[in-house]
C-alpha cells in the first residue's frame, strides 16, 4: 500500500495538550467513558491501568475531574488489559480471567469461567447493553505450549465462554466490535506455516467464521484493535505489518460489506494499538507516540508532542473518542533519569477545533462501549 498523505500542516501542541495526572510509577492501558451524567455534570471518563512494582503490577485507576485526574480505589487483580462501558456500567479485564465489574458503588470483582489449568489474558471487550459483555483474547493451557482465542459473554447473571473455529496451534483474539449481537467482529493473529497472519472472525447470532484478509508478498500481519464507524457502520481494523527485516509499520484494513481490503496508512515505522471512532493510537520507531485520523478513504498521521529528553519515550495504549469530534489517548511516558527509567501515567486530549483546521471536520456520537489494548 502507498502511504497517505497529511491533508494540511499542524503543530502538535496545539492538536495535542498533555493532562495533568497523579505521579504514579504507572501505566494506563484504556480509556472509557460512562453513558451517564457525573457528579461535574459531564459522563464519567476513567483511565486504567497498572502500577509497575518490584514483584510484579498493581491495579490502578484515575477518574477525571474536568480537567484533572484523580486516583480511584480499586480492587487489586494486577495489570488492566482490556476495558468496555455498558451504559453506566464499566468492566475491566486483564490477566488470568481476572476482571471487574463497576457499578454505582464502586468497582468489584467478578468471577470468570477461565480455565483454572490455562494462562492468559483478556485483550478486548465490547457490549451491547448491560446484560450483553463481550471479552476476547488468548490462553494457553499448562499442560502444553498452544496458544488459542478466546471469547466470552455476560448475559447479565454469569459469563459463559463461546465456541470458536479451529484456527490452528498457536493464535488469539486482542480486538471486539459491533453494532449488536448478531453482527461482531474479532481481530488478532495466527502463525501458520511459521507465519504471522491476520485473524478476522465474524459472528451472525449463531456462528463464527472466518473471513479471508488482504495478504501482502514478503510482509507479516497482525491486527491488534477493530471498530466500527459511528457514520456508515463500517468495520475498521487496525494493528502492524512486519517486512522481510523485521520492521513493523502501520496495518489498517477496512470491512466495507464486500470484504475486507488494506487502506492507505502512514508510511512511517511504527504500529497501531488502539482505534476508535476515526482515530488510532500506537506508538513509532523512535519512541515517539503514534496517532492517525481516518479521512476520505486513507489515514493520516497526526503530530504528538516529543518525548522529554533524548532517551525519553511515549506510547499510547488506547484511544477514546469524544462527542465534540475530539479524543482522548492513554498510555505512558517513560522519563529519562541518570540511574533508572522512571513511568509515568500520559493522558493527551486532542483538540476537535485542531483537526477541524486539518481539514478533519464534522463530530461522532458518544461511543459507549468498545474499549481495547494491545501493547505497553
Amino acid at each position: 500500500m502507498e502511504p497517505s498523505r497529511s491533508p494540511g500542516a499542524g503543530t502538535a501542541t496545539r492538536l495535542w495538550q498533555q493532562e495533568r495526572t497523579p505521579q504514579l510509577n504507572a501505566v494506563l492501558t484504556d480509556v472509557i467513558s460512562t453513558a451517564g451524567i457525573g457528579v461535574s455534570g459531564v459522563p464519567e471518563v476513567w483511565a486504567l491501568g497498572f502500577l509497575v512494582t518490584r514483584t510484579g503490577h498493581m491495579t490502578k485507576a484515575l477518574r477525571r475531574d474536568g480537567a484533572v485526574w484523580r486516583e480511584a480505589p480499586v480492587p487489586d487483580i494486577g495489570r488492566i488489559t482490556a476495558t468496555t462501558a455498558a451504559g453506566e456500567e464499566l468492566w475491566a479485564a486483564g490477566d488470568n480471567g481476572r476482571v471487574l465489574h463497576h457499578y454505582g458503588t464502586g468497582w468489584r470483582r467478578a468471577d470468570t469461567p477461565f480455565p483454572e489449568d490455562s494462562h492468559g489474558s483478556y485483550l478486548g471487550m465490547t457490549e451491547f447493553g448491560p446484560d450483553d459483555v463481550w471479552a476476547v483474547g488468548d490462553l494457553c493451557r499448562r499442560s502444553d505450549s498452544h496458544r488459542r482465542g478466546i471469547v466470552q459473554r455476560w448475559d447479565g447473571r454469569a459469563w459463559s465462554e463461546l465456541v470458536l473455529p479451529d484456527i490452528g496451534e498457536h493464535w488469539g483474539l486482542s480486538g471486539v466490535a459491533g453494532t449488536s449481537a448478531t453482527n461482531v467482529w474479532a481481530v488478532g493473529w495466527a502463525f501458520e506455516n511459521d507465519v504471522e497472519t491476520a485473524v478476522v472472525l465474524h459472528f451472525d447470532g449463531d456462528y463464527w467464521q472466518r473471513f479471508a484478509t488482504p495478504a501482502e508478498p514478503g510482509v507479516e500481519h497482525s491486527l491488534q484493535d477493530v471498530a466500527m464507524l459511528p457514520d456508515s457502520g463500517d468495520a475498521v481494523a487496525v494493528g502492524y505489518r512486519t517486512d522481510e527485516a523485521g520492521v513493523r509499520f502501520p496495518l489498517t484494513m477496512t470491512w466495507s460489506g464486500s470484504g475486507w481490503r488494506l487502506t492507505g496508512s502512514p508510511g512511517a515505522e511504527g504500529q497501531l494499538n488502539a482505534v476508535d471512532g476515526r482515530v488510532s493510537v500506537g506508538f513509532a520507531e523512535g519512541d515517539d507516540a503514534y496517532a492517525a485520523h481516518l479521512g476520505s478513504g486513507a489515514w493520516h498521521r497526526l503530530r504528538t508532542p516529543r518525548p522529554l529528553g533524548p532517551r525519553g519515550r511515549l506510547t499510547l495504549n488506547g484511544v477514546l473518542a469524544l462527542p465534540d469530534g475530539g479524543a482522548l489517548a492513554v498510555g505512558v511516558e517513560r522519563l529519562p533519569l541518570p540511574a533508572s527509567e522512571t513511568l509515568r501515567p500520559l493522558v493527551l486530549h486532542c483538540s476537535p477545533s485542531a483537526l477541524r483546521e486539518l481539514g478533519f471536520g464534522g463530530s461522532w456520537p458518544w461511543s459507549e462501549g468498545h474499549r481495547s489494548v494491545t501493547g505497553e
